[in-house]
């Protein structure tokens, strides 16, 4: 064999195992996806949600599991980085994530909110993301997940607006005011 023919042929099969490799990842990445659409299923934003309390617009970071800021969640729109953001309502939240649909959170299902400093890939200030912490409950059971955002303006507020949903009335203090949770604890 040439030396041509020997190295067109070392190319070919590296070419091949490039190839195999990334069908291996988009398989794993769907099947993981199929998955979890079992424990965090889409749930539409209902038509009787009331006026809504704020709008922020930012980025949405990533969508883990509760306390667990390297655990991604792909299903339903939620695996993804990219423009996005929350409108806050008193009967719960509607996440707006580019290119899924919208998904709602029953007040009853949101767990928290605060500060956080990373989450997957991404590392900001102290305290630059806000996290909602929520429930979803599907066919697998019910799953605590954590959403983070980031908001260039009005950060505050959101987290505000976010925490008040977990109040518990006009007996709320100052322990509902923003935060910043330790990374991989409890809020």
């Amino acid at each position: 064999m040439s030396g041509d023919a020997a190295r067109w042929l070392l190319g070919g099969v590296i070419l091949l195992a490039v190839a195999a490799l990334f069908v291996a990842m988009a398989r794993t990445w769907r099947t993981r996806s199929r998955k979890q659409a079992e424990s965090v299923p889409p749930v539409p934003v209902p038509t009787t949600v009331g006026p809504a309390a704020g709008s922020w617009d930012g980025f949405s970071v990533a969508t883990t599991r509760a306390d667990q800021p390297l655990e991604r969640i792909t299903a339903g729109g939620l695996g993804f980085r990219g423009r996005g953001g929350v409108d806050v309502h008193a009967t719960g939240v509607v996440l707006r994530l580019a290119g899924a649909d919208d998904r709602w959170i029953e007040r009853a299902a949101v767990r928290g909110a605060d500060r956080s400093t990373w989450a997957i890939d991404r590392v900001v200030e102290p305290g630059g993301l806000v996290r909602l912490r929520w429930t979803a409950t599907g066919a697998a059971g019910a799953t605590d997940l954590d959403t983070y955002f980031r908001f260039p303006e009005g950060d505050a507020a959101a987290l505000l607006a976010l925490q008040g949903l977990t109040e518990t009335g006009p007996q709320a203090t100052a322990a509902n005011a923003p935060r910043t949770a330790g990374e991989g604890k409890k809020a």
